[in-house]
């Protein structure tokens, strides 16, 4: 942790539990690999708030990226976002291009 904090380090995989106390400026990017879930296997929006709340602090920009990967789980990441009442952009995976265009224009 301390080499993450100095800069040694650009990369930290961490659990719900540590993510929650991690207060680093330079974090700028939350990769999600799976949507947060309760006990009961419902969508969890404190959770996630939580974990992409780590990016863009001190008023500096940051995103997140949650990897969606069957209709469930995107049931899950559209139930969050209803919850959140936030927009949470599709990004194309298809075509690295339009993916790229869609990224640069979110974190402008």
């Amino acid at each position: 942790m301390d080499g993450f904090r100095r800069g040694d380090i650009k990369v930290l995989i961490t659990t719900n539990v540590i993510a929650r106390g991690i207060d680093i400026q330079q974090v700028n990017l939350v990769l999600n690999y799976d949507i947060p879930l309760t006990g009961d296997g419902l969508p969890d929006p404190e959770t996630y708030l939580h974990r992409i709340g780590r990016t863009g602090r001190f008023g500096r920009t940051g995103a997140s990226i949650n990897f969606v990967h069957d209709q469930q789980s995107l049931d899950h990441m559209e139930a969050i976002q209803d919850t959140l009442g936030c927009d949470i952009i599709k990004v194309p995976t298809d075509d690295w291009e339009a993916a790229h265009k869609v990224l640069k224009r979110a974190l402008k």
